[in-house]
């Protein structure tokens, strides 16, 4: 019989059109993923994805049950949302995504929340891509961008800038670190690809972390936010990139703005937030 669990693995596996990412997104072992599908095909008497070049594209059949799970989520979600919202006390835990780059500036936050509100605890989730806010995948994102999505409200921590970094003491005509297919969509990449040769590359990596790390280990030059490489052994070459120059913002789903817990942790975060975007 088919279950809310069976619906959230069809609509995982038809989101990232993998099992793997399907399985991590739900956490729970590949095998399970495998074995699942297999009993509701069987149970359904028809496939209910097509294999195609390696992705799993849903067939009509599925694609009905993709639309169900998608409601349901969305159910599912806005009750979350509802009785967060509605909550009264500052404890509980906070959901935080951000990516990688920003970790070391996040982690910075938490233990002055804590001392304030004992109660709060946290989940963080690294991630370069946003967290669906809507599906409650997080309740509080801490963002580069300087266009935050128009379905969420925050304030905007600070600016920061991009220049090209590498190891101390290191000469200006390194071979090049430069960001994979990944991060294609995002300005520095964008940069990149604009002002470095291929046969420049001696490296590519889906991380600005990971970039910084190599950079510093001597491996070639990097293009990074400027806050980053302050947790390296790295030297700026140049002048910062004016026209990459961006923000930083603390975004909430607007249900959970008024949340006590969640407005404490803001109140408290967007303030020393922007003062380490100022040093």
């Amino acid at each position: 019989m088919l279950s809310t669990d069976d619906l959230l693995l069809i609509a995982a596996l038809a989101r990232s059109g993998k099992p793997v990412p399907a399985a991590t997104r739900l956490n729970v072992h590949l095998a399970t993923v495998y074995r699942r599908l297999k009993e509701l095909e069987q149970e359904a008497g028809a496939p209910l994805f097509q294999r195609l070049g390696g992705q799993y594209v849903p067939t009509p059949l599925g694609s009905e049950l993709v639309r169900a799970a998608t409601a349901m989520e969305a159910n599912l979600a806005e009750a979350r949302r509802q009785l967060a919202g509605g909550e009264q006390r500052l404890a509980g835990r906070i959901t935080l995504t951000t990516p990688d780059s920003l970790v070391p500036l996040v982690s910075t936050l938490l233990p002055p929340v804590r001392r304030k509100h004992a109660g709060i605890r946290f989940d963080l989730v690294v991630s370069n891509t946003f967290a669906d806010m809507a599906r409650y995948e997080a309740e509080v994102a801490i963002r580069p961008t300087r266009s935050p999505p128009e379905t969420l409200v925050g304030q905007r921590a600070g600016a920061f800038r991009y220049a090209i970094y590498a190891k101390s003491g290191t000469r200006e005509d390194l071979p090049w670190i430069a960001l994979d297919d990944s991060l294609s969509t995002i300005p520095a990449a964008r940069w990149l690809a604009a002002h470095v040769a291929q046969e420049e590359i001696v490296l590519r990596v889906n991380s600005m972390w990971a970039a910084a790390q190599a950079a510093a280990a001597g491996l070639g030059r990097a293009l990074l936010p400027d806050y980053l490489h302050r947790s390296f052994d790295l030297d700026r070459q140049g002048d910062f990139i004016g026209a990459l120059e961006s923000e930083v913002w603390l975004l909430v789903h607007p249900d959970l703005r008024r949340t006590p817990r969640i407005q404490a942790f803001m109140d408290l975060a967007a303030g020393r937030l922007r003062a380490q975007l100022k040093a």
